[in-house]
């Protein structure tokens, strides 16, 4: 295990702001995800998490799980999320978030 992944990361639509003991991942349309331990990578380079969120639109259940795993080369997080709703299916995307990059949130709207 290398030190943890810290800084701020983002692509449309997503942002991580990592700190060596905490984490906030922020999504569209939905309250930050909070983690309270550092983002160390296992030892495959490999950073893992969950973090429950609250949906600030009513056309989704009212919170759901994110999984996140995602795995960092040079100033690019390569990032898969899992979007895990009590009843449905889950949902998956990927994200290529950079470092300091742009979530672009003012951009995306959210109906309420």
């Amino acid at each position: 295990m290398g030190p943890g992944i810290t800084g701020r990361w983002a692509a449309p639509g997503i942002e991580l702001i990592a700190q060596a003991s905490a984490a906030e991942l922020r999504l569209v349309c939905a309250t930050p995800g909070r983690v309270t331990h550092g983002l160390v990578p296992d030892s495959l380079g490999i950073i893992r998490f969950s973090t429950p969120v609250k949906v600030l639109t009513a056309l989704y259940p009212a919170s759901y799980r994110v999984d996140f795993v995602g795995h960092v080369v040079r100033d690019t997080l390569a990032a898969t999320v899992t979007r895990v709703f009590p009843a449905g299916p889950s949902a998956v995307q990927t994200y290529t978030m950079l470092a300091d990059g742009d979530a672009n949130f003012g951009g995306i709207f959210c109906a309420q």
